[in-house]
């Protein structure tokens, strides 16, 4: 089980190819839960998880004359590898990488002070899928108790459902802190 902070932005573009100038991350939480086993050895293992992220941005657009904040928040399911490098007493150092599923949950967008609900917007419509890499520590406490840290930074692929052109895309930085118990 893990739980943690995200900063997150959305990189928007027309259908010109023109991107909205000055968006700004803005940090909400993440809850995963999650199964991991080894694979071939003791220091490859296999991560599978499901959890729910909160993503967002804002900023502010000439084009527009106001203040622009999207608010989001998606069931992801997650699937990847970690390898531990080195391992010094009771604490490991490793690499992680992962892909992952999200399903659009609810989401708003806040327009010069108008709120609009994101639930059938095309940009949103769609599922969204994300690669995310980093590096964790693990201190195991007993043979059944292991408490870690890990960052991770991610982008997803174009979620946009438009075909001109237009595209939308999530970065995000994850810093979590988890507890893993052996069955």
């Amino acid at each position: 089980m893990e739980t943690g902070k995200n900063a997150s932005s959305f990189i928007y573009k027309n259908s010109q190819g023109e991107t909205l100038k000055n968006m700004q991350s803005t940090t909400h939480s993440f809850l995963n839960i999650g199964f991991r086993t080894p694979l071939f050895d003791d220091k490859l293992n296999a991560n599978f998880g499901l959890g729910h992220f909160s993503y967002g941005t804002i900023g502010s657009d000439e084009a527009l004359d106001g203040i622009l904040e999207w608010n989001t928040d998606y069931l992801e399911f997650s699937t990847g590898v970690d390898y531990s490098l080195f391992a010094v007493g009771d604490a490991s150092f490793y690499l992680k990488g992962l892909f992952s599923a999200g399903m659009f949950l609810k989401g708003n967008q806040t327009l010069n002070n108008e709120l609009f609900n994101l639930k059938n917007a095309d940009d949103f419509n769609h599922g969204m899928f994300s690669f995310k890499a980093g590096a964790g520590f693990i201190f195991s406490v007993s043979e059944r108790l292991s408490f870690y840290v890990q960052y991770l930074i991610g982008k997803s692929l174009n979620q946009s459902g438009n075909t001109d052109h237009e595209s939308l895309r999530i970065k995000s930085h994850n810093i979590g802190l988890g507890v893993m118990i052996f069955l």
